[in-house]
């Protein structure tokens, strides 16, 4: 029998099969590298129940460092970038994520939360005005929202866009810590604290549950909520595939001709088209730093 995995911990996952039944599972043998979202064969037969193995992604996010990856979620449509203007969000780590999704031809949106703080909410504006150009040219849209958990039941009418967004389709949350995404999920879903407590409860792991990614039936679709981190490695990424991040440097290419240097960087070499886009500025100086600051760092 065919399911997908809601969360792991360890060597089991909870698991959601075609009819909406949910499994306790185990895994045969050390060799898989689950995901939440992941598509699996189970065996029933047995008890506890067995995964046997997983089936092909279709993409898989990821973020790594030197010496080490946490898988994220597999198998993503879309996904859902929160952030905030208190405490103001980091615009690399920002960059990181987009660059992350791209490069697994992965769908995304920005929520900018907690709007009804002007001031706040400002200078967030303010900070994503220099990333305009990249998510025009990506095709990501950018929804504001003041998310406030409501009670269980409570008919929700203010966040149509929101939800138009999500529906139908197995949506990935992202956020550093601090922007309110815990709120923004139980805003979209006045149950999802119920149900994740239901997946803590069957993996018995409490509040280490936060370091795993959660899947949950929302809006005809799925809502994966992940934790929040203060750092996005992406250790695992090469040059070019960093650079889908960056549409903005294919663009200068186009209106200027292509670098001097085939290999250019966009750092110190002569000729390099896009340090010219950013001098007359067709591109905002804060994205070549960004890009300056992944090079260096990967």
């Amino acid at each position: 029998m065919q399911a997908r995995i809601l969360s792991h911990h360890g060597r089991q996952a909870w698991v959601i099969d075609g009819q909406g039944q949910h499994h306790l599972c185990m895994y045969k043998g050390r060799d898989q590298e689950p995901m939440t979202n992941d598509w699996v064969e189970i065996d029933l037969a047995v008890r506890p129940a067995v995964i046997l193995r997983q089936l092909p992604r279709k993409n898989a996010l990821l973020r790594s460092e030197a010496h080490r990856s946490k898988g994220l979620a597999a198998n993503i449509d879309q996904a859902m970038i929160v952030i905030s203007g208190d405490p103001l969000f980091s615009d690399e780590l920002l960059a990181r994520m987009i660059c992350a999704c791209f490069a697994e031809g992965v769908a995304g949106l920005i929520v900018v939360n907690k709007v009804d703080l002007s001031q706040p909410t400002a200078r967030a504006r303010q900070q994503l005005a220099s990333f305009t150009d990249c998510l025009a040219q990506l095709g990501w849209a950018v929804l504001e929202v003041a998310a406030k958990p409501k009670p269980p039941g409570f008919i929700q009418t203010e966040n149509a866009d929101l939800v138009r967004a999500v529906a139908e389709k197995a949506t990935l949350v992202l956020g550093q810590s601090g922007m309110g995404k815990s709120s923004l999920l139980n805003w979209l879903v006045p149950e999802f604290n119920a149900q994740t407590q239901e997946i803590s409860q069957a993996l018995q792991t409490g509040r280490h549950t936060t370091t795993a990614s959660r899947m949950v039936a929302a809006h005809d679709g799925w809502l994966i909520d992940t934790p929040g981190f203060q750092l996005f490695g992406l250790h695992h990424l090469s040059g070019p595939q960093l650079a889908l991040g960056f549409p903005e440097w294919a663009a200068a290419q186009e209106a200027h001709g292509r670098c001097r240097f085939a290999n250019c960087h966009h750092l110190n070499e002569p000729g390099c088209s896009v340090k010219q886009a950013v001098e007359s500025g067709e591109i905002a100086a804060r994205r070549l730093s960004l890009w300056q600051g992944l090079l260096k760092a990967s």
